[in-house]
């Protein structure tokens, strides 16, 4: 039999698109479906967090951050009036990268497809969609909507929660949608002195929970760009909320209506539900496909880019592809409850219970240095717990990513030495002394070894944070979670 492609992704959205370029950056065999030509040319998801941010940084080719995003500034709750309630500055970096970014999603998208075009391991079929799937034991058949056979040794469904690789593979959508709606309308600003969500005129990225009993509602702001999210009350239609006169009576208490172009109002409805199982044979999900969370959290996007860098090791690899959704499971699961709380705090309508919450907002403000030490302190990174990690020291964390100089080249940060691949870091030794680091691809450093064997790269550590027992081994993982520490025999 002849493989077309080792994998199939089906769906070229930011996840899809992560997923394929992840895979290429590997050399795997990639085809991927998408039905849009072109990327969906409107606003959508609104902010990525650092493990995501962090793992797109591993993409070769992809523009700079800066083509695609903005640091997030500040963020908090303000009042029905806008004033600030509890509103914070966000200084803090992790891993060389900002903590949290206001993402441009169709620039995104553009990045995405720009950097796989120039990766030789990969083919687009754009205009085309995933419209039925046969299984064997080892391949998958992909039908097309042209009538086409595509046959795989994978096939990922990244197409979305109403997609049609989960429904074909046979797997259930459990948990619930929410029956209520949210108005969310984007725009363009026209105006140079626009002020932000805070009533400030800096241009800072800014996003806030607005605690109004009357109207609960987001609202971001950056250079240029506007967003809203107002919760519907009951008896307003969506057909009527999405006009342009509605629109500009709910937009004009924060900015002058004249000076937007809203490029897109629409009411949304939200969910809660996961995929009864990740995985049904050689049909794996990632993303929207394989769960849907409310965006109260803002993290609807990043859960999806976790999945890719999960997924992408593995699919190269063909080893225990369930630890995939056992790894990546959990901390949708967790998210989502978290999604969840925001939520009824936000969309409260009980005059008392909103009253509590402004309180304790402003009981928060009033604590002597908070909002400076959270601003600055930033967040501790995510580990996996020990029954996915693994027994190893120091399996399940994560590997730092401070600057470092190469053969005595010049400073450069770890991440751009290692890429997404397999990485053994031998402290004080060759980390080819140790049988696991023969994975293929794998990069071997050395650190504190004045004449490192051939293949090797000597790496001096200039931020002192590799430190590690002379004579072991850190294994890491594509997705910069240690496999653990090693030692040789």
């Amino acid at each position: 039999m002849t493989l077309d492609a080792a994998v199939v992704v089906a769906g070229l959205g930011p996840v899809g698109g992560v997923l394929a370029a992840l895979l290429g950056a590997q050399g795997v065999r990639t085809l991927v479906v998408e039905p849009n030509v072109r990327p969906y040319p409107k606003p959508r998801a609104a902010v990525l967090e650092i493990e995501s941010i962090r793992l797109l940084s591993l993409i070769p080719g992809l523009a700079p951050r800066d083509a695609w995003s903005v640091p997030l500034i500040r963020n908090g709750a303000v009042g029905a009036d806008r004033r600030p309630l509890f509103l914070m500055t966000q200084r803090a970096r992790a891993f060389g990268h900002p903590q949290v970014v206001r993402i441009d999603q169709p620039a995104l998208e553009t990045a995405l497809r720009a950097a796989i075009a120039e990766l030789p391991s990969v083919e687009v079929l754009a205009g085309r969609s995933v419209q039925d799937v046969e299984q064997s034991a080892d391949h998958v058949v992909a039908v097309l909507d042209d009538g086409r056979r595509i046959t795989a040794q994978w096939l990922v469904g990244c197409d979305g929660t109403s997609g049609t690789v989960r429904t074909r593979a046979g797997i259930a959508f459990t948990g619930d949608t929410f029956a209520q709606p949210w108005l969310v309308v984007d725009a363009a600003s026209t105006a140079t002195d626009d002020t932000g969500v805070d009533g400030t005129a800096d241009g800072n990225p800014t996003v806030a929970f607005v605690l109004d009993p009357a109207r609960p509602a987001v609202a971001m702001s950056s250079p240029g760009r506007r967003r809203w999210e107002w919760m519907l009350l009951p008896g307003e239609q969506p057909e009527t909320m999405v006009r342009p006169e509605t629109v500009r009576e709910l937009v004009a208490p924060w900015t002058d209506p004249d000076r937007l172009e809203v490029e897109r109002a629409a009411v949304f409805t939200f969910h809660a539900r996961m995929a009864q199982r990740w995985r049904a044979g050689r049909v794996l999900l990632a993303g929207d496909a394989a769960h849907a969370m409310p965006p109260f959290a803002g993290a609807g996007l990043g859960m999806g880019i976790r999945d890719a860098g999960a997924l992408a090791w593995r699919l190269r690899e063909g080893g225990d592809l369930d630890a995939y959704e056992r790894e990546r499971r959990p901390d949708v699961a967790a998210t989502t409850t978290l999604a969840l709380r925001i939520g009824r705090v936000l969309q409260t309508r009980n005059p008392a219970a909103a009253l509590v919450f402004r309180g304790l907002a402003r009981s928060l403000n009033a604590v002597p240095g908070l909002k400076r030490r959270l601003g600055d302190r930033p967040l501790p990174p995510r580990r996996l717990p020990r029954a996915v990690a693994g027994l190893l020291p120091q399996a399940g964390h994560v590997l730092p990513n401070p600057w470092v100089r190469v053969a005595g080249g010049p400073p450069v940060r770890l991440d751009d030495v290692i890429g997404y691949r397999w990485a053994f870091l031998g402290h004080g030794c060759d980390p080819g002394r140790v049988p696991e680091a023969e994975r293929p691809g794998a990069v071997h450093l050395a650190l504190d070894l004045a004449d490192p064997a051939p293949g090797c790269l000597a790496v001096e550590d200039l931020d002192g944070l590799l430190r590690g027992a002379a004579g072991t081994v850190t294994a890491v993982r594509p997705d910069r979670f240690l496999l653990g520490v090693l030692r040789p025999g």
